[in-house]
């Protein structure tokens, strides 16, 4: 893993002309293998973690109810870390950069996610914010970075697998980390309110599902490195389950798919960058 004073250098290369931005040592709650995790911040406030460089199984092997067949596991290994936005899209972000609010929880206030987008107008948001911020690094994460990144968490066996699925009922695991619909109250709820998980990322189980670069299809049948999803596709992945889901929905595992134009009310966004 890179010293965090090559990683600063590497941020001020690779967001010329924006130039160094603010990065910094991140809050001993988000420690890894008790290493400081690295952050910054961008012009518009958007927190981004490094996410180092690994392997882990995709996918889960269990058998419990709601776990589909296309989540069959395989071993997916990154060569390279990336950055990872520490929560969804805000809506005062969206706004900054598109000048609209498409949310149907507008009273639900700026600090909460933007919802109502679709894979396509997500596309150009991130073209626009790239142009704004000088660069072309800010892109969607993939469905294997996504994934990936959920699992560093403090009890991934009850986020990954044991999650009810056949009634909305509350969990106690769930209810430190994410808004479903046993706690949501039928509503999105402000970014960051509930426990990070172990990279300092917060909102990964509930609050809004969240596309994905991926176009949807089955999951690689031998180990794969950087795995970027098929070349082709009628659909593209959500991820990350939503405030009026089922506990079960919310799993680090769980798939959802919709056409690129597709747009509700329970689906945002995360922004990835490309190290």
């Amino acid at each position: 893993m890179f010293q965090l004073s090559h990683l600063a250098l590497l941020l001020c290369i690779m967001l010329s002309p924006v130039g160094c931005i603010m990065f910094s040592h991140d809050t001993p709650a988000a420690k890894k293998n008790g290493q400081h995790i690295a952050r910054f911040s961008n012009s518009l406030g958007m927190s981004f973690v490094f996410v180092p460089a690994g392997s882990f199984q995709m996918g889960s092997p269990h058998c419990a109810p709601g776990e589909p067949a296309d989540e069959t596991p395989t071993i997916i290994t990154f060569t390279r870390g990336f950055f990872l936005q520490t929560t969804e899209v805000t809506q005062e972000q969206w706004e900054a950069v598109m000048h609209d609010n498409p949310s149907f929880f507008p009273d639900c206030g700026k600090t909460c996610p933007v919802e109502r987008v679709s894979w396509d107008e997500c596309i150009e948001f991130i073209g626009k914010l790239n142009e704004l911020e000088g660069t072309t690094c800010y892109r969607l994460p993939t469905e294997a970075e996504w994934e990936y990144a959920c699992k560093a968490e403090k009890a991934p066996d009850a986020i990954r697998g044991t999650l009810a699925d056949t009634a909305c009922v509350q969990d106690p695991h769930l209810d430190k980390t994410g808004w479903y619909c046993g706690n949501a109250g039928g509503t999105t709820h402000p970014v960051g309110e509930k426990e990070p998980n172990a990279l300092g990322l917060y909102d990964m189980h509930g609050n809004v599902y969240e596309w994905c670069q991926d176009w949807y299809g089955p999951y690689p049948e031998k180990p794969a490195s950087d795995y970027a999803g098929p070349a082709h596709g009628e659909a593209k992945v959500m991820r990350g389950g939503a405030y009026f889901y089922l506990s079960g929905h919310c799993r680090s595992t769980h798939r959802r798919r919709h056409s690129p134009s597709f747009r509700n009310k329970y689906l945002g966004l995360r922004l990835a960058i490309t190290r």
